[in-house]
């Protein structure tokens, strides 16, 4: 059999990233309305009983598209905390700068996922929250940040960036270093 008679395989284990793949392409290109279940099977070369197989239903895709890009930005930016070391100031700082930067190179898809998709989740920030508490945490225990209550002053923290990213995006004013500067400030304000 020749290699182009042959049928395409992929690994069980591939299919889910293949199928998200394509939907967030879907949604970036041409928009939510446009995501449709036989569309996202036609974009990822898969029948749509596979879709099924892996995602019971559109929300369920898209709640899966929200949860992988949380996840893969909140490992970059808490990796890249973790590599610069020292201060635990300097790490939350790096940590809130690479998330910014997650925000700034991946705009449209941030738009169309947590806004013309939004579907009302558990708690979407948990994902960033759990690192973010680490960090302050740490810095708490070693004296760095006088505060009395990490997790209260991380939910503020958490939230307060939350909020002015989302007036920055409904503003249509996204100014990554003017988000950056903003909040470091503030970070700083609160934890020192």
């Amino acid at each position: 059999m020749s290699s182009a008679a042959r049928p395409r395989t992929r690994r069980p284990e591939a299919r889910p990233d293949q199928i998200l793949d394509a939907a967030e392409r879907l949604l970036v290109a041409e928009g939510a309305a446009a995501m449709t279940m036989d569309a996202v099977a036609a974009a990822a070369d898969v029948g749509k009983g596979t879709i099924y197989h892996y995602f019971r239903s559109k929300a369920e895709l898209l709640s899966a598209l929200r949860n992988r890009y949380l996840a893969r930005a909140v490992a970059r930016a808490a990796q890249a905390a973790e590599l610069l070391g020292g201060a635990a100031m300097d790490r939350v700082e790096r940590f809130v700068d690479i998330l910014l930067d997650s925000i700034e190179a991946n705009g449209p898809l941030i738009w169309v996922l947590f806004h013309e998709t939004a579907i009302e989740e558990d708690d979407e920030l948990a994902a960033v929250y759990e690192p973010l508490l680490a960090l302050v945490t740490e810095g708490a225990e070693n004296g760095e940040f006088p505060i009395s209550d990490p997790a209260f002053t991380t939910g503020f923290i958490l939230h307060g960036l939350h909020g002015t990213v989302e007036s920055a995006f409904h503003s249509g004013d996204v100014d990554p270093g003017q988000l950056k500067s903003g909040l470091r400030s503030a970070i700083r304000a609160i934890l020192r």
